[in-house]
């Protein structure tokens, strides 16, 4: 008797979160390159801050280990001037209330516009969606169409930093002001496997004083919004499959200092193919504290 052979088990619809985190973003280059090693791919990208600029970068890109390992040498060769230019009427304009911002989005755009290689969200090989902040009513927009260089720039548009930026009748800046590490809509939009790309564990306090009026905005904001992470991975672990790959240790780095940026891709490189190839089931939680 002859007996049908039954089909082989669909793949999970897989989804990569990219979280924010200025120049330590840098890390997520690492881990995509252990993600690809071991051949795992996203159906889907979800990402804010800084992690916008790196999910519009691969998505326009085969996935696979050589687009990781070029993300990788840009952010190596990128310096503090190459993302925030310090502009001398634009920082005295911030101070004295005559601008809304104390740098300008030049350098921002100029590297989108240099890497990103669809003129649209929707012309992405991989869907790409980019939350961000409507300032007029403080909620989230979710960007999965729409210019590229607008929106990427908006995901990554920290406020009172950078300008906001007018979309469609919006004026948005950095989601993550709010949501940092967007598990939630990566979970609405279909997702049951979601591998987490954070930039630093959840902390409660400076682990440095700031050394800028910059870094200090930079490093507050994250304070507000970091520790959200941690409710999420607790909301969202039992409704989906979540993986989060552990951070670099990164005390010590002020979020404009682009230096650490080799360390900080080897070691997430490191952590992550640890984490990957020694999956055991654990919390994902556990992973994250894992690398303390």
């Amino acid at each position: 008797m002859l007996r049908a052979v039954p089909p082989p088990a669909a793949r999970p619809r897989t989804a990569f979160v990219l979280s924010g985190g200025a120049s330590l973003g840098a890390s997520q280059a690492g881990m995509l390159q252990a993600l690809y090693e071991l051949g795992i791919v996203p159906d889907l990208l979800v990402a804010a801050s800084a992690g916008a600029l790196n999910a519009a970068f691969v998505a326009s890109r085969p996935q696979r280990v050589s687009t990781a390992r070029q993300l990788g040498r840009i952010w190596v060769t990128l310096e503090r001037d190459d993302v925030f230019p310090m502009s001398l009427s634009a920082l005295v304009g911030g101070v004295c209330g005559r601008r809304d911002h104390l740098v300008p989005a030049s350098g921002l755009r100029q590297l989108v516009r240099r890497h990103v290689e669809f003129e649209d969200l929707s012309e992405a090989a991989i869907p790409v969606h980019l939350v961000t902040v409507d300032l007029a009513d403080g909620r989230e927009l979710l960007l999965s169409t729409g210019p590229a260089v607008e929106a990427v720039t908006a995901s990554a548009a920290i406020p009172g930093v950078f300008p906001p930026v007018m979309l469609d009748g919006h004026c948005l800046v950095d989601g993550g002001v709010i949501n940092n590490t967007p598990i939630s809509h990566a979970v609405n939009l279909g997702a049951e496997r979601v591998y987490v790309l954070p930039t630093q564990r959840p902390q409660h306090h400076l682990q440095r004083t700031p050394a800028t009026a910059l870094d200090a905005a930079i490093c507050g904001l994250g304070l507000l919004v970091n520790n959200r992470l941690e409710a999420d991975i607790a909301r969202y672990e039992r409704r989906v499959e979540l993986i989060v790959l552990p951070p670099p240790h990164t005390t010590g780095i002020q979020p404009t200092c682009f230096e650490h940026s080799a360390r900080l891709i080897s070691e997430a490189y490191l952590a992550a193919r640890t984490t990957l190839t020694a999956q055991t089931g654990g919390s994902p939680l556990g992973l994250l504290a894992e690398s303390g």
